[in-house]
């Protein structure tokens, strides 16, 4: 049930790193704070012997990986927030069967064909709890250096659907070895090496707490870029009086005439103008002009003095005679309107 606490030593592929711009240091301790986390994740996860064993990370290029990894297998794409970029998971086509086997008791030692059939629920369900286990602990291992999010964007089948890069870019391949009870597992990373590029060797301190404020930049602005907002297209406005409003019977028409131009309003707030129309048999909005961001602001602190300068003036108002009439008259029509609306609720 749990792991191994044997020492894990961290082999690189030799002479990967000879020559090129890399901090072997970094690595090595990003890749062991994730192995840690990892193994513990799975140890909670499947009830089986789990043991990770890590074997080559090298520099290579990409079209080199294609021909070191097996051509099938199960591959899961994330997208790396705050950076910007990609990477790839490959493993085992069979450890989703074992992972299953395990948790219902078996050795994990069943038999997986490699004929296609249809996925289950339950293994549905226990990919996606492997994979969250796996973003969690690569999340927390990247957390000290370059806080990264990794987001599930595919899931593949063959490697040469994969495209994570150009055949000449570099990628980083980290190869590692899972053991649920006696069966072993391949796992392979693929990471472009631009995606590596905060890992400086020469970083200083207070460049790596100005790396980390660029990133949590970047995922911020990533977040607020995906949040959904609504969107409203005010098409006219129409202004009735009680009376009007009163005399309204079911199936009676308002005539309505389209404000030009028409505003696009998200939260309230004016973005833009523009034309209503159709295009391609739907309707839409053609946008003539973008409402600057700190016009919306100079317009709201302008109405925020102006309302605090009438309160300051009017601090006690007097209402006119007239005002006051105004006022009963249309406490009378609204009493009028409640006592329609509550004996059509009697007749219903």
């Amino acid at each position: 049930m749990n792991s191994s606490s044997t020492p894990v030593h961290f082999p690189f592929a030799k002479d990967a790193f000879v020559g090129i711009d890399w901090n072997r240091e970094q690595v090595e301790s990003l890749h062991m704070h994730f192995l840690a986390q990892w193994r513990q994740s799975l140890s909670a996860l499947v009830p089986a012997v789990v043991q990770i064993q890590i074997g080559d990370i090298e520099l290579k290029s990409y079209q080199q990986y294609l021909k070191d990894v097996p051509t099938q297998a199960d591959i899961q794409v994330f997208e790396i927030e705050a950076m910007q970029s990609l990477c790839a998971w490959s493993f085992d086509s069979r450890w989703v069967a074992t992972a299953v086997d395990c948790i219902f008791g078996g050795a994990g030692r069943i038999p997986v064909r490699d004929l296609p059939r249809r996925v289950t629920h339950i293994e549905l369900g226990v990919r996606q709890r492997l994979m969250e286990s796996l973003a969690t602990a690569y999340e927390s291992a990247w957390q000290a250096m370059y806080p990264i999010r990794m987001k599930p964007l595919r899931q593949e089948q063959q490697m040469s659907a994969l495209r994570l890069a150009a055949m000449q870019d570099a990628v980083l391949h980290a190869q590692f070895h899972i053991t649920f009870n006696s069966v072993q597992l391949n796992v392979n990373l693929c990471m472009p090496r631009r995606a590596l590029e905060c890992l400086s060797p020469d970083e200083t301190q207070n460049e790596s707490s100005a790396t980390q404020s660029v990133a949590w930049s970047r995922s911020l602005q990533h977040q607020l870029h995906s949040t959904m907002v609504d969107a409203v297209a005010v098409l006219c406005e129409k202004e009735l009086t009680v009376a009007q409003l009163l005399s309204l019977s079911i199936g009676q028409v308002l005539p309505i005439e389209l404000s030009e131009p028409v505003r696009l309003m998200a939260d309230g707030v004016s973005i833009l103008n523009g034309r209503y129309g159709v295009r391609n048999g739907h309707y839409a909005l053609k946008v003539e002009h973008i409402n600057e961001q700190h016009n919306y602001h100079e317009a709201t602190e302008n109405n925020a003095a102006h309302v605090m300068a009438d309160d300051l003036q009017t601090a006690h108002p007097v209402l006119p005679e007239q005002a006051q009439a105004d006022l009963s008259s249309a406490a009378a029509a609204l009493n009028q309107l409640s006592d329609q609306i509550q004996k059509n609720e009697g007749a219903q």
